[in-house]
């Protein structure tokens, strides 16, 4: 493990019979694990990373890594950054290693359709001339969990909730067949909050954009207190909504290396509440020489 982790530090490229084989043994865990993840803190939630790998190895260095603390990854680890390759193989490495550690939630770039158009395929094709790996790694999006629900009050996932939605329908939902548009699986990964009351087709062309009354209905219905989610850039790092009910985590500084923006995680400790002290703030990463030398 340590020995994969340093080649993609120093931006080496993995063989292709290893990624086989790390992608065999992650769908071998992640097959066995539920839609809905339930977790206990002390945890670290993670928002969108989109292939900023630098910044994924600056949240370890601060945070500790999975071989000692526990981490929910919201989703969309891949596209528009330059190192999606490195930062999901990243990810599954420390997944197979301390499988309890991680959680893994799909995003809406979790998905074929969406990483082919977006800068995923196009990476690992430059990188290994094939699109064999993009295949490999993209069955193992196909069985990532959709849900975390941790210490039984915060409600995590990618994007948001629908009027459709509830945590009986998401435990029943068959997560490995092809999304459909019209499923609550899209719903939860393209869903975004929204000022106004109701719900109404998200103008991204899937999900809802759903107000407060509709997420407190939810929240009451489903007995949790909090929404957690990323999916949208949170020009601060993070972003309150619906009187503290719904809170964006964003990780990916300086987005696309033109928006100057902070990012954040989440640090939940067991027994505390969430507090203004639980989002941790950072900024971009410098980039280190060995990847300042290789741009992917």
């Amino acid at each position: 493990m340590k020995e994969q982790l340093g080649q993609l530090k120093r931006h080496e490229l993995l063989d292709e019979e290893e990624i086989s084989e790390i992608c065999s043994k992650a769908i071998e865990i992640l097959i066995l694990e539920p839609n809905i993840k339930r977790v206990n803190s002390p945890t670290i939630v993670v928002g969108d990373i989109h292939g900023q790998f630098s910044d994924l190895l600056q949240i370890f260095n601060s945070h500790g890594t999975p071989e000692n603390v526990h981490y929910v990854f919201l989703g969309d680890f891949v596209d528009r950054g330059e190192n999606s390759l490195e930062c999901i193989l990243c990810l599954l490495i420390y997944k197979i290693h301390y499988p309890a550690n991680v959680t893994l939630l799909r995003g809406n770039h979790e998905q074929k359709i969406i990483n082919k158009v977006y800068g995923f395929y196009d990476e690992v094709c430059i990188k290994y001339s094939n699109n064999i790996i993009w295949k490999m790694i993209n069955s193992v999006f196909d069985h990532l969990s959709i849900v975390c629900i941790i210490d039984g009050r915060y409600f995590c996932v990618h994007g948001g909730i629908s009027p459709r939605v509830s945590i009986n329908e998401l435990e029943r939902v068959d997560r490995f067949e092809k999304i459909a548009d019209q499923s609550i699986i899209n719903d939860i990964i393209w869903s975004d909050p929204f000022y106004r009351m109701g719900a109404s087709p998200n103008p991204r062309g899937n999900g809802f954009l759903f107000g407060e009354d509709v997420l407190k209905q939810f929240l009451i219905f489903n007995n949790v207190e909090i929404l957690i989610r990323s999916h949208q850039l949170a020009i601060e790092g993070f972003k309150w909504d619906f009187d503290g009910h719904c809170l964006t985590i964003w990780s990916a500084p300086d987005y696309m290396g033109k928006c100057s923006n902070p990012a954040s995680v989440l640090l939940i400790e067991r027994n505390m509440p969430i507090t203004p002290r639980s989002i941790k703030i950072f900024q971009k990463a410098k980039p280190s020489t060995s990847a300042s030398k290789n741009t992917g």
